[in-house]
Parts: structure tokens; sequence; C-alpha cells
């Protein structure tokens, strides 16, 4: 599907369509209520109440800007160790890349890819193996992420105590591009092309970054500051995998403010569907409003 952000056109490109994940395990304290809420407004695309079941999207969004093609966010990849989450272990022929060709961006043609955070599932495509060694899959490519998420993720995989689940994409993924010189660090107010701006969203991990695309239609492409719409109706529900859950809980309720307040596309990582939202305040609280498809 393609939308438009900002003053460019965007192309959804789906690594993984439907991964499910447990409600009441992955949103902490998500109250029965919120759950049937839920139900009235966001089944079948992003809940299945009955059986306790969150659906989320793995994709990239890639963007038309100025000459240059951008793709923002790189999913699982394949032939990936990842043993402790077993849709993503050793993915084959899952045909991602055909899918960049489809819209007319084959691998050699990507100018940057942007990674908002370091978890497996935005960082999985940045390589790929050939003869034993990770190397990038976008051969042309500059590689961003920002500098504070970079030095967060560095000094897990020197403690012995470090995020087994997340480090595993951090050194096949991330640490080939940076030792070959084709990972730059940035920081907020960084342009990744005229009207496309970095914005600090961090909690979930401590240095996450999202994109605002200023112009006709201006949006946020927030990574996983929103997971779910189900953290709309109720944006105190952090994940369990969130490094600081208060601080993505602010973080996301002042982003669902901006939404209202000027009108924005939000844009999170994982949302199926329309893959964005509006949003409205009501008197229970923000509600989300799903563009048609197209």
């Amino acid at each position: 599907m393609r939308f438009q952000a900002g003053d460019y056109l965007v192309d959804v490109v789906v690594d993984i369509d439907r991964f499910e994940l447990p409600v009441t395990n992955f949103l902490p304290g998500i109250t029965a209520d919120t759950i049937e809420f839920a139900r009235t407004l966001l089944e079948p695309d992003h809940i299945d109440a009955t059986r306790n079941r969150l659906m989320l999207a793995i994709q990239s969004f890639v963007l038309h800007a100025g000459g240059r093609t951008i793709l923002l966010d790189s999913c699982v990849g394949e032939d990936k160790e990842r043993r402790l989450i077993p849709e993503f272990h050793r993915r084959a022929r899952t045909g991602f890349l055909d899918g960049l060709a489809r819209i007319g961006v084959p691998a050699e043609l990507v100018d940057v890819v942007f990674c908002t955070h370091l978890h497996i599932d935005h960082v999985g495509w940045n390589t790929r193996l050939h003869d034993g060694r990770w190397v990038p899959t976008f051969p042309n490519a500059r590689y961003l992420t920002g500098r504070r998420e970079f030095e967060y993720w560095q000094q897990q995989d020197q403690e012995p105590s470090g995020d087994a689940v997340q480090l595993p994409g951090f050194e096949d993924s991330v640490l080939p591009l940076f030792e070959a010189g084709l990972l730059d660090l940035v920081d907020d107010g960084y342009e990744l092309a005229e009207g496309l701006t970095l914005l600090p969203l961090p909690g979930h991990t401590p240095g996450q970054l999202g994109v605002r695309a200023d112009g006709s239609a201006p949006a946020v492409f927030c990574g996983d500051a929103i997971h779910t719409p189900v953290q709309v109706l109720n944006p105190d529900l952090s994940t369990n995998g969130s490094v600081d859950m208060l601080e993505a809980s602010r973080v996301r309720r002042a982003l669902l403010e901006n939404a209202v307040e000027h009108d924005l596309l939000i844009v999170p990582a994982h949302f199926r569907g329309a893959r964005c939202m509006r949003v409205e305040r009501t008197r229970r609280g923000f509600v989300p409003h799903f563009p048609q498809e197209h």
C-alpha cells in the first residue's frame, strides 16, 4: 500500500503481516475494561480479545524523498539466530526483497536505511549472510541510527547480564556495518532529507528516534513509541520490553496530544490494516481513526 507523509510518497513493505503476542503479558496492567473497549474498536485487525492476542505487523516504510530512497527500519531478516523468538529464527525465502523490487526499489537502489531503534525486528535486513559473513543487504546505502541508542547497546553488549533477546541483532545486523564504516550515528534534529527531521522518542529504548515529515500532509513515524492502538485508548500502557515504562508512557501521551493539536498522521512501526492513524480526543480519552487502505 501507499500513502503520503509530508510532501513525500511512502510505500509499505511487509516482512511479517501477523505476529501475535498475548495481550496481558505484553501490556502489563491492562484492565478488562480496556480490553473490552478495544474489542469494539480494534477487532479484527489489531486484537482478538477472546484469544487474548494482539496482532502486530513487522514492516518497513520506504520514502521517496527528493530523489533519494529512504528505508525506515529493516524488520527481521533471514538466516538470523533468534532462538528466543522462534518465529524469527533462521527464516528463509521470506520474499521481503522481492517485495521491495515490486515497488521499483531493488536493494541496490536504497540510499539510506534509518533504524528508529536497535531491536531485532528493526535491524534484521541490514545485513545478509554471504559466504559465512554478514554483509550489507543494501550495498549502496548509508545506515543511520541514533548515537544514544547505539551507545546503549554497545554498553549492553559488554555486560554479562546484557539483553539476551535483543543483543543478537546488534551483533549480526549492526556491528558489522559499524566496523565496515557504513553506519552513521546521528542525533535528534538531524534531517534525513528536506522536511524529514529526527525527533527523540525515548522510553521503549533509551535512544529511540522518530521521523517528523513536514509539508502538505504532516506525519510522524514513531517507531515503537506506540506498538498497538490499544495504547492509544490507554497511553499509560507501556510494553513489557520497554527500558523505562514511565518515560515511554509520557512520550506516548505527548505524541498523541501533538497529533490531536496539529492533525498529524501517526505511523507506528507495527500497525496492521491501514498501517497509520489519526487521533481524536473524546470524553473518554484518545481514539484512533484509520484511513481507508489504498
